[in-house]
C-alpha cells in the first residue's frame, strides 16, 4: 500500500448571514496581524465576546462554516470585517471567508470561557506578482491555470463543490471534474459495518504529476457509534480526509459522511482489487 497523508476534514458548508447592522466591535487599542501563507489561522473567541476579524482591502467578505452549523456561533460579515462572538464552547472549527477580490483564507475558530479576550485580528494576504500597470489592484491580476495542485486544494475544491451553498461553488482551471469509474457500492473499508458508495471524482495536475480524487459517502450500519480510522481504507492512496471522524449509529442522522481519496493513478487502479465484480466501470 502506498503511504498516505491523513488530511484535516473540511468540509461542509453553510452560508454565514451577512450583518444589517455593525456590531460593536470590542474596545482594544491592540491589533493583532496574521499573513495567510496556505495553512488555517487559529481564532480563539471567548464565550460571550465579541471579536473582529478584518481583511484590508476587501470591500464585502463572505463566510461559510466547514463541518456545518455551530450552536451559539454568531458570525456576522460588513465590508471588509468579520464580527465573531460564541455563547457556547466548541472545538476547533473551520471557516473559509472569500472577499469580493483577493485570496480567500481558512480560519480555525475555537471557543472557551477560558480563553482571554482576543485583541481585533488583521489578516494580510501576499500580493500578486506586479503587472507592470500601478493603477490595476494586484488582486485582481488574473491567476496562471496550470499550477500545480496540491492534497489540500484538492480535496478542499471537492468538499465546497458537493456541499457549498450555491454562491461558495469554487470555480478552478487547474482542477476538472472526472468520469466516476463505478457506481456501485465498493468494499472500501475493512470490517464490513461501513457502507461505501462512490459519489463524484476531480483530476487535477499535482506537483508531481496527475492526481485524481474520489468522493464517497460512508453510512454505518452498525447499532453503536463507530470511530473512523484511515488504516482502514482498502486501496492505494495518497491523502485521505474524512468530513467526520465519528459516525452515530445506524439510523441517526449522523449515521454518514464523506470521506475523500486521492491518488496519483486511475481510481480503478487505486482501488484494484477491491472493486467488486458486480460494479459498474465506466471505460
Amino acid at each position: 500500500m502506498v503511504p498516505f497523508l491523513i488530511l484535516t476534514a473540511a468540509l461542509t458548508l453553510s452560508g454565514v448571514a451577512t450583518a444589517k447592522e455593525r456590531p460593536t466591535p470590542p474596545v482594544t487599542d491592540a491589533t493583532e496581524q496574521q499573513v495567510w501563507r496556505g495553512t488555517p489561522i487559529r481564532v480563539d473567541l471567548r464565550l460571550n465576546t465579541e471579536r473582529t476579524v478584518r481583511m484590508p482591502g476587501a470591500t464585502q467578505l463572505r463566510s461559510g462554516l466547514l463541518g456545518g452549523p455551530v450552536p451559539g456561533l454568531r458570525a456576522q460579515a460588513l465590508g471588509d470585517h468579520l464580527y465573531l462572538k460564541a455563547e457556547q464552547p466548541f472545538a476547533a472549527t473551520r471557516l473559509i471567508v472569500q472577499p469580493d477580490a483577493g485570496q480567500s483564507i481558512l480560519l480555525d475558530l475555537a471557543a472557551d470561557q477560558r480563553f482571554p479576550a482576543g485583541a481585533p485580528l488583521e489578516v494580510l494576504t501576499h500580493p500578486a506578482p506586479a503587472t507592470g500597470n500601478p493603477s490595476e489592484p494586484a488582486s485582481l491580476t488574473p491567476q496562471k491555470t496550470d499550477r500545480p495542485v496540491g492534497y489540500v486544494t484538492l480535496v478542499r475544491h471537492a468538499a465546497q463543490s458537493l456541499y457549498a451553498p450555491t454562491r461558495l461553488i469554487p470555480r478552478s482551471g487547474a482542477i476538472a471534474r472526472a468520469p466516476l469509474p463505478f457506481h456501485d457500492a465498493i468494499d472500501l473499508v475493512r470490517g464490513g459495518h461501513i457502507e461505501a458508495l462512490p459519489v463524484a471524482a476531480w483530476r487535477a495536475n499535482g506537483p508531481h504529476g496527475p492526481l485524481w480524487l474520489a468522493a464517497i459517502k460512508l453510512r454505518n450500519t452498525l447499532t453503536r457509534p463507530v470511530t473512523l480510522d484511515p488504516r482502514d481504507l482498502r486501496g492505494q492512496w495518497r491523502a485521505a480526509s474524512f468530513q467526520h471522524a465519528r459516525l452515530g449509529a445506524t439510523g441517526d442522522p449522523t449515521d454518514t459522511t464523506t470521506v475523500y481519496l486521492v491518488a496519483d493513478r486511475r481510481l480503478e487502479a487505486a482501488l484494484a482489487p477491491f472493486v467488486p465484480k458486480q460494479a459498474e466501470v465506466v471505460r
